[in-house]
């Protein structure tokens, strides 16, 4: 036994060590949708998922988290993000106990309709540019996860993505023919990727009532690049806590104060805090609060979520609002059954 927690420890300071060296300010990344928080819980408690998030929505945050499923789960989560765009998220897990969880997951974004230009002579519209048509922008993520609970109290998991992005064909100036009148010759290019990712997790309860530790590594990529300046996956490395503390000041298992707070640190962003908290009343009705710390789009969240039981199929329905700034309000909805 203890020679598996310190292959354990040993494993997730090797991962922190080397994302740290790895993770060389560029400031850009691309794909950044895989950066966006999915769940309506997670996101309800201000994304600090780390060491709270249970179940199937762990493929999302850390996949070590999917060692807790138990049969089969299934979510649909729909973020109703800005200007319009909708990410939908979709992941199922099969817990197999011993033999540790295997999940599958899907991650899609929805543009909506956005009108391509290209830039012309005046001569030919007086407005320097003429329209193209919709451009049919695509970006999805497919990822395979694993995870394999090493004991009751310790966890760690992996998962492998295939990431594509197409930006459609777009007309780009390969020679200047005349700089004095912007006139300039255009080649057609497809400009699309296939590539790959990874993500690390490790889960791990202290033994104090249920306080629990959680590091995740996500979205890990060799580089890629379109034209001439390379870029990554928004990588980022994750810790959290997380802890009930209700029996801290009651005795009761009616109510639940389940609090968390996690520290980021992103390639193309300086470090993050994410804090949040959840109201549980008798393991039915959820009430959540929590809070982003430097971050550039998102800072506090609301939410509340309801966990029903139909005929033997289990499940939960939830919500969250967040206040974007500069932008209209973030909503997400989710929907997860267990089997």
């Amino acid at each position: 036994m203890k020679n598996k927690i310190i292959f354990f420890v040993i494993i997730i300071l090797i991962v922190s060590s080397v994302s740290y060296a790895k993770m060389i300010k560029v400031g850009q990344s691309g794909m950044t949708y895989l950066s966006i928080t999915l769940s309506a819980r997670e996101s309800g408690m201000g994304n600090a998922s780390t060491a709270a998030v249970r179940g199937v929505q762990s493929i999302f945050y850390n996949p070590a988290g999917l060692a807790s499923v138990n049969g089969l789960e299934m979510t649909v989560n729909q973020v109703n993000w800005l200007a319009g765009t909708k990410i939908i998220g979709m992941g199922a897990a099969f817990g197999t106990g011993r033999f540790g969880t295997i999940g599958l997951d899907l991650i899609y974004v929805d543009y909506g309709e956005i009108m391509g230009t290209k830039v012309v002579d005046k001569s030919v519209d007086p407005r320097g540019y003429s329209l193209t048509g919709n451009l049919n922008i695509q970006d999805y993520s497919i990822g395979l996860a694993y995870a394999y609970p090493v004991n009751d109290r310790f966890s760690f998991g992996g998962k492998i993505k295939f990431v594509h992005e197409d930006l459609g064909s777009v007309p780009i100036a390969v020679q200047v023919i005349d700089q004095n009148k912007e006139i300039f010759r255009y080649e057609d290019r497809n400009w699309k990727l296939n590539h790959w990712g990874l993500d690390f997790g490790g889960f791990y309860k202290t033994g104090f009532k249920d306080l629990a530790l959680g590091v995740s590594f996500l979205n890990y990529s060799s580089d890629m690049q379109y034209w001439r300046e390379a870029f990554q996956l928004p990588l980022v490395l994750k810790m959290g806590l997380a802890m009930n503390i209700a029996p801290l000041f009651m005795d009761s298992d009616k109510i639940q104060i389940n609090t968390a707070i996690d520290a980021l640190h992103p390639i193309d962003y300086t470090e993050r805090v994410h804090i949040g908290t959840e109201l549980v009343y008798l393991n039915l009705v959820s009430l959540r609060a929590g809070y982003q710390f430097n971050h550039d789009v998102e800072n506090f969240s609301l939410g509340f979520g309801l966990k029903f039981d139909i005929q033997g199929i289990g499940g939960s329905l939830d919500y969250a609002y967040t206040n974007a700034q500069y932008f209209s309000s973030i909503n997400r909805f989710s929907l997860v059954f267990s089997f």
